[in-house]
């Protein structure tokens, strides 16, 4: 393991990490923020490994000799949707969901809580921190540099916001009854799987369209995401903390007032 590229992987999540915890709202409950900054990126870091084994048993890889070559499109398509989007956002969707329950739910009012964000958003880093290490180790020696900022723009921006828009709709879908809160929580998880398929066929070609649309895609999550934050993740409605305000002075009205 070479630590020039451990720090490089670090880097490369780091801006992203310190935005999620420096506009965490103030919610009464930060001593649980270590445990779940903790847990989230060993999620992340597990997912990966779930996402590798996974798709080796469904996918092995085999000498096959077809008589009927397949497009590009296809190809870049099955990639994109299916192996790369269906695999990676269905096991990170299932980890966030199982550390929401231990550490960002409130049993008695069947709510997630809004930790739910830090939760979604560190599995997020956790997974491309990985990814990126193994990018970048990969990588010669004289673009590791260049590898490190364009996984660091691109890569963990992608997963950051595919899996804070899930979180999103795990604190939306408190305002939902049974059943539907769970059709709706497959519907972000469906979502998810769009959003990281069609940042994959984006960019998958290595194409000049493909980077243009994948930043349009890119600013249009990112407005998504700050709009619904600023809606559903209040101090006042959200946490429910009622600020204390100072005592309104009495006015002796024993003393009359001058008016001058």
């Amino acid at each position: 393991m070479s630590l020039e590229v451990i720090l490089l992987a670090i880097g490369s999540i780091f801006p992203w990490g310190f935005y999620l915890i420096y506009t965490q709202p103030n919610t009464g409950r930060e001593k649980r923020f270590f445990f779940i900054i903790f847990f989230a990126l060993l999620l992340g870091w597990i997912s990966t490994e779930l996402v590798l084994r996974a798709s080796a048993w469904i996918w092995p890889e085999t000498e096959i000799k077809a008589k009927v070559a397949k497009s590009i499109l296809s190809q870049t398509a099955f990639l994109a949707f299916v192996k790369a989007g269906m695999m990676e956002e269905f096991c990170k969707s299932i980890l966030i969901v199982s550390l929401s329950l231990v550490f960002a739910y409130d049993w008695k009012k069947k709510e997630f809580l809004p930790e739910t964000f830090l939760v979604g958003g560190f599995i997020a880093l956790g997974f491309a921190g990985i990814e990126n290490y193994h990018y970048i180790l990969t990588a010669k020696e004289d673009d590791r540099i260049h590898t490190f900022i364009l996984r660091t723009l691109k890569s963990s921006n992608a997963h950051l916001l595919i899996n804070l828009c899930f979180a999103l709709c795990l604190i939306k879908s408190n305002k939902r009854q049974f059943p539907d809160k769970y059709w709706y929580i497959l519907s972000g998880f469906l979502l998810a799987v769009v959003q990281h398929g069609l940042f994959d066929f984006f960019v998958i070609p290595v194409g000049r369209f493909g980077h243009w649309a994948a930043t349009a895609l890119f600013v249009g999550i990112w407005v998504w995401i700050v709009k619904d934050r600023r809606v559903y993740m209040k101090e006042e409605k959200i946490y429910k903390i009622q600020k204390e305000k100072p005592p309104e002075e009495e006015i002796s009205r024993s003393v009359p007032e001058i008016i001058r």
